[in-house]
């Protein structure tokens, strides 16, 4: 079952929204990469945009991705502001969805889970998603600047082999809760036992370091130097 890509979007950015946060177009494009590597995962190789992707603008990339974002920008499944750069005199784009779309639970979950990590991840850490899609994504491994990014370098993830367990006779379950109890017991009656013989000292530097940490407008590194020195005997 192919997906609306325009929904798919939609999906992208409300659920990073939802999670506090508004995508810039970087961390959109790259998302939307990864719905293709995990669509093609699964697919041996087949992609779900059939997007031209190339290893051109921070890693992957296709022209196609912002023409089709910000179609689902006019289209209303999708919102954007655009905002004055603090670092560039150019503008950048932020992006979020309030309404969670109907297409949620129509998109396997084997690309909405994988992407559900992803963003709740990076949604507002493009250098940590950059890395990732560069270091860790086998259609970039083997990649140079300009190339088309070949999908079928993509490994599908191994069921895990089930292993059975075999069942314990009722008589050694029974038998382990009950030295298990008795543990449980002896170790509260030992703790209780030390905790009676030692009891802790509240001495000046114990006073002034409560006394710091109280205090409201507490700011910068606690440091100092301590001494403590303890005489006496433990019986047991």
């Amino acid at each position: 079952m192919k997906i609306d890509i325009l929904k798919l979007i939609q999906y992208i950015v409300w659920y990073a929204t939802d999670r506090g946060t508004k995508l810039t177009t970087v961390r959109l494009v790259k998302f939307l990469y990864l719905a293709d590597l995990n669509w093609a995962r699964e697919k041996n190789g087949e992609i779900l945009t059939g997007w031209p992707w190339r290893f051109v603008h921070y890693g992957p990339f296709c022209s196609e991705s912002l023409d089709t974002i910000e179609k689902a920008y006019h289209s209303g499944f999708i919102e954007k502001g655009t905002y004055k750069s603090n670092f560039v005199d150019e503008e950048y784009n932020l992006y979020w969805c309030s309404e969670e779309p109907d297409v949620s639970e129509r998109i396997p979950l084997f690309i909405r889970s994988p992407l559900n990590e992803a963003i709740s991840k990076w949604g507002d850490d493009t250098y940590g998603l950059l890395d990732y899609v560069y270091f860790e994504t086998e259609p970039m491994l083997t990649a140079k600047k300009g190339d088309f990014l070949d999908f079928s370098k993509i490994r599908k993830f191994e069921k895990p082999i089930e292993i059975k367990m075999r069942k314990l006779n009722p008589e050694i379950v029974a038998k382990g809760k009950e030295i298990l109890e008795r543990l449980k017991t002896q170790y509260k009656q030992e703790l209780a036992s030390r905790s009676r013989g030692s009891q802790p000292i509240y001495d000046e530097v114990y006073y002034k370091a409560t006394q710091l940490l109280d205090e409201e407008d507490l700011v910068g590194e606690l440091s100092g130097e301590a001494s403590i020195s303890t005489t006496g005997t433990y019986e047991h």
